[in-house]
């Protein structure tokens, strides 16, 4: 479970550290997290499409922050999730990515010659190629981008996402995917996920040693 006062002071550390926000994306949140939404939207939610999010997930965006802080361009914002497209063609396609999240996410074993059509390295692959899949080609209903049962958490940015899942066997798991239908396998849950990322702060010596890269790009 997340403490709020506990990830608030860890935020900040990293704030007066890189108070520029010169880290790859952070100038997108600014080590700051929106205020929780609340269980009831979430709950209606859940009901209205047919999906269950993780609870550790769900005690995160209602309890300690709804969005914001978190790796590379941060978390996106549960309390926007029925917030409209600016086109009647874009907001058809939201709508759908919202059933879609009631769907099983499927996945195949990624194997090497699949990944001629995939964003990953080979040298990625060749140190764990039981992390990388590819989805079933029958649960791609909506577009390249938006997949049955995945819930996008966030950005790493030129086109790369990590999100969550939301339905079927690997429910509550966390992929990266280059929204080429290929995903890699990052956390067994939002909770190991998230912390791995404040761990990753409260490592002094590792995030100014990245910190100073940044800064001379």
């Amino acid at each position: 479970m997340f403490r709020k006062e506990e990830v608030e002071e860890i935020l900040a550390q990293a704030q007066r550290m890189d108070s520029k926000y010169e880290m790859f994306g952070v100038s997108a949140h600014q080590y700051k997290l929106h205020p929780p939404v609340d269980m009831a939207f979430v709950r209606e939610m859940e009901e209205r499409y047919h999906f269950r999010l993780p609870e550790d997930y769900v005690q995160f965006i209602t309890e300690v922050g709804d969005g914001g802080a978190g790796p590379d361009y941060g978390l996106v914002t549960f309390g926007n999730f029925l917030r409209r497209a600016e086109s009647p063609g874009a907001e058809k396609f939201r709508e759908a990515y919202r059933c879609s999240l009631a769907n099983a996410f499927l996945l195949l074993p990624m194997k090497p010659e699949d990944l001629e059509y995939s964003g990953f390295s080979k040298e990625a692959y060749k140190r764990n190629p039981e992390k990388y899949f590819i989805e079933v080609a029958e649960s791609y209903k909506y577009s390249l981008c938006d997949t049955d049962g995945y819930f996008k958490l966030g950005t790493h940015g030129c086109q790369w996402d990590f999100g969550l899942v939301t339905a079927g066997e690997r429910r509550g798991q966390i992929f990266d995917t280059d929204n080429e239908g290929n995903y890699r396998f990052v956390a067994a849950s939002f909770y190991a996920f998230y912390q791995d990322w404040l761990d990753y702060l409260l490592d002094i010596k590792r995030f100014q040693k990245d910190l100073e890269k940044w800064r001379r790009m």
